[in-house]
């Protein structure tokens, strides 16, 4: 009677054992798994949802570039290169150094986005090959683009030449005109120096006759 007694105690001490191993396991398991789920949660913050890309603008005409990152990291710097000089925006807080009259810089929290934004007013071919370049802070990657700036040819610079060729001709035209009025007046003025000049050759004949 004894021996049947003690089976049971047996196999409740094994089972103890088992569930103190197995609740042991799913801590160690949980304390495994917590830091990689945290890193997770941070890393898409770190990323550019906008990013800038390269403008094509004729002569003239205005250059926009723009710039986001997610609102969980909002701290980014846009960063302008180009023949006005070198001006960086920082964001979100809105500051930008002093920058000259046709560049303007601004920063705006809207739809979850931290963006960053330079417009530069008018362009020149001076201002071709502009580039800037946004960094995102904690972020090894920045974001880049450039600017080129090319003359719009629409048929105004034919028209231009063929302008410029009718005004040289009518201005050449002009030119033998009045050159051959010139000439004109001065050959009636040579005519009249030359009877000048038999009057005085025929007044010199009659000194000499009367010697």
């Amino acid at each position: 009677m004894m021996k049947k007694r003690e089976v049971p105690h047996v196999c409740l001490l094994l089972l103890a054992v088992l569930q103190i191993s197995t609740l042991a396991s799913a801590q160690n398991t949980l304390t495994t798994i917590s830091p990689q789920s945290t890193a997770t949660n941070l890393t898409p913050a770190l990323r550019y949802q906008t990013r800038p890309v390269n403008v094509n603008v004729s002569v003239g005409e205005p250059a926009v570039f723009n710039c986001g990152v997610p609102e969980g990291s909002p701290n980014l710097t846009f960063t302008f290169y180009g023949n006005l000089g070198n001006y960086t925006l920082t964001c979100p807080h809105g500051h930008v150094e002093d920058s000259a009259k046709a560049l303007y810089g601004s920063c705006e929290m809207k739809n979850g986005e931290s963006s960053a934004e330079w417009t530069l007013k008018g362009t020149s071919l001076s201002d071709n090959g502009t580039k800037v370049i946004c960094q995102q802070s904690k972020n090894l990657e920045a974001a880049a683009a450039v600017l080129h700036v090319y003359v719009l040819d629409n048929g105004v610079s034919h028209a231009t030449l063929i302008g410029c060729l009718i005004g040289g001709f009518f201005g050449i035209l002009l030119v033998f005109v009045l050159l051959y009025i010139v000439l004109q007046s001065s050959g009636t003025l040579q005519r009249a120096l030359c009877l000048q000049g038999d009057d005085t050759e025929d007044d010199l004949d009659t000194i000499v006759t009367k010697d």
